[in-house]
């Protein structure tokens, strides 16, 4: 299903300007929702599913154990301690979203330590304990757990090894927060932003219609970087594609004109964060059955592509 043509359809069906519409859908994201079911609904859905989609796409399966390839080890951190697994997803039946380029089949296996990674409190050093494993289609798999795992690995008492849920996926728009925010809550960059969709707001309640809001995902693919509330530069969540953003306009050459003041400054930041945001996508966000953390990797379009997904990068949050 074409979602970006649905939503650009009923836009000018129902009057909206084609430039606005095309600017809009420029800031308009898909995300693909992973969620259990019960008494065969999927949960976090009050409002029901978006409109033609159902309750029986099955497309993986969180906690157990998984099928990695003949051979291959279980993945370690540093010390050779096994990650604990999160989840499995077959590719081939994952719902397919416009510029989310996931592979066509085989399947993704997630692995994260979510408490030894957000306590190194140094984003190098989590990565040791993160681990994405892309399984070929038709590779010789073998489930087995690891000979030296720790029953209970977390602070939180949870066992090594989760329980089994079934996953169903179904498709949700998302949006950045301030479309639908009052003037005077915008910065400066998104003010000039705004004054090419006079009918933001208009168009923040059809997308809503189209896709009604669910109240949370336990697995999300693409969409924009979940966040846990905490503002920076005064408009901006603190998510890591403005820590990224930050990170690129601090070393950038220092030549021509000094960059004036703060204000200057943030401009400059978010016109880099947009960049960056065209760059990187969320690969999986997720709840790690641990209700003060998610987990969350990232990785660049280009590498999803061509699936390299050991550069996928991991950013576990804590939201306390």
């Amino acid at each position: 299903m074409d979602y970006y043509e649905s939503f650009h359809r009923a836009a000018i069906e129902e009057g909206f300007p084609e430039d606005e519409t095309a600017k809009f859908a420029e800031l308009l994201r898909f995300a693909i929702w992973a969620n259990e079911r019960h008494n065969g609904e999927i949960v976090a859905h009050p409002r029901g599913l978006p409109p033609g989609q159902s309750a029986d796409l099955l497309v993986g399966r969180g906690g157990g154990l998984p099928h990695l390839p003949a051979g291959m080890p279980w993945p370690t951190d540093s010390e050779d301690y096994p990650l604990p697994f999160v989840a499995s997803f077959d590719c081939a039946a994952l719902p397919g979203v416009d510029s989310l380029p996931l592979p066509p089949d085989g399947s993704l296996l997630v692995f994260l330590h979510h408490e030894d990674a957000y306590d190194t409190f140094d984003h190098d050093k989590e990565q040791q304990y993160a681990r994405i494993v892309y399984v070929p289609v038709g590779t010789d798999t073998v489930v087995q757990a690891p000979e030296n795992h720790l029953p209970y690995l977390f602070v939180s008492g949870r066992d090594f090894i989760g329980p089994e849920q079934d996953l169903f996926a179904v498709v949700h728009a998302d949006l950045p927060e301030w479309l639908d925010s009052e003037e005077e809550d915008l910065s400066s960059f998104q003010k000039r932003l705004a004054r090419d969709l006079p009918h933001r707001r208009e168009l923040c309640a059809l997308v809503d219609r189209l896709w009604p809001a669910g109240n949370s995902a336990t697995f999300q693919f693409g969409g924009y970087s979940w966040n846990t509330g905490g503002i920076s530069r005064g408009h901006l969540y603190d998510d890591p594609e403005l820590t990224i953003a930050e990170e690129n306009f601090r070393a950038r050459p220092k030549a021509g004109d000094p960059v004036a003041d703060r204000e200057q400054e943030n401009v400059l930041v978010e016109e880099e964060l947009q960049r960056v945001r065209q760059e990187w996508i969320p690969l999986v966000q997720f709840d790690p059955g641990d209700e003060v953390y998610f987990g969350r990797f990232l990785i660049r379009v280009d590498d999803l592509t061509a699936r390299r997904f050991d550069r996928a990068t991991s950013w576990t949050a804590f939201t306390e």
